[in-house]
């Protein structure tokens, strides 16, 4: 069976239409707009997004690559589910990777025009933040962390964080002042981790992102029937 994706009409336009196909695409996966238990077909989210259906298969390929659909033969494309237990490793691997990562960009330091930038997407990620536009802000918080990630000079690390961090998902995420409220607060935390690196306060830096870390954790514990407690969250209050 099939849904249709009434807010996702008229989001792709020329040029790049694989690249903006698949930008659209992953928000509506990450948000829990596309579920688990429905089947999406090409020509259908071609004809919903207002493109051809070439880029739409094209970016659907590239989304299953990445690990977050699966095709059935024929038939269209699903969104992979992940259990409360395969979530909790991925940011398991999230904590070991990004938290030593950003300490030592804290404890390394970064360039003027580097924080400029970081600012800049941050800022970005506040005033998306403020409009309640999940997918925007999504889209602006990815920017940044990767960037931020980025300056170590890893690719290998940063295609890995970026991965993982497409992974997790938000079931369920209502458009209300309280998830408006967590977007800003989420926003707000970037500004303090580029005061702790401009600082280079590693173990400020290291608390930081941490925290930031713990505080989406929560988000998807929720939507999955898991309280704090039980999905092994800690205290992120500020």
């Amino acid at each position: 069976m099939e849904t249709t994706l009434k807010s996702s009409a008229g989001l792709v336009s020329a040029p790049s239409l694989r690249e903006q196909a698949r930008q659209v695409i992953r928000g509506l996966v990450i948000t829990g707009q596309m579920r688990p238990d429905q089947l999406y077909s090409v020509p259908r989210l071609a004809a919903e997004l207002g493109v051809s259906a070439t880029p739409v298969r094209e970016a659907l390929l590239d989304l299953e690559r990445e690990g977050l659909l699966e095709a059935e033969r024929n038939r269209g494309f699903r969104v992979v589910s992940l259990s409360l237990n395969e979530l909790n490793d991925i940011f398991a691997v999230r904590l070991l990777l990004e938290v030593p990562s950003v300490g030592d960009i804290a404890q390394d330091g970064l360039s003027e025009r580097q924080l400029q930038e970081l600012h800049q997407l941050a800022e970005a990620t506040r005033e998306t933040a403020d409009t309640g536009d999940l997918i925007a802000f999504l889209d602006t918080d990815l920017k940044f962390h990767v960037h931020l990630i980025a300056t170590l000079g890893n690719h290998y690390l940063t295609k890995m964080v970026e991965t993982l961090r497409d992974r997790v998902r938000l079931q369920g995420f209502a458009s209300d002042e309280s998830s408006r409220d967590f977007l800003r607060r989420s926003a707000s935390e970037h500004f303090k981790l580029l005061d702790c690196i401009s600082k280079q306060d590693r173990s400020g830096a290291e608390a930081t992102i941490r925290r930031h870390l713990e505080r989406s954790r929560g988000v998807w514990g929720d939507r999955h029937g898991a309280s704090p407690h039980s999905a092994g969250i800690l205290d992120s209050s500020p």
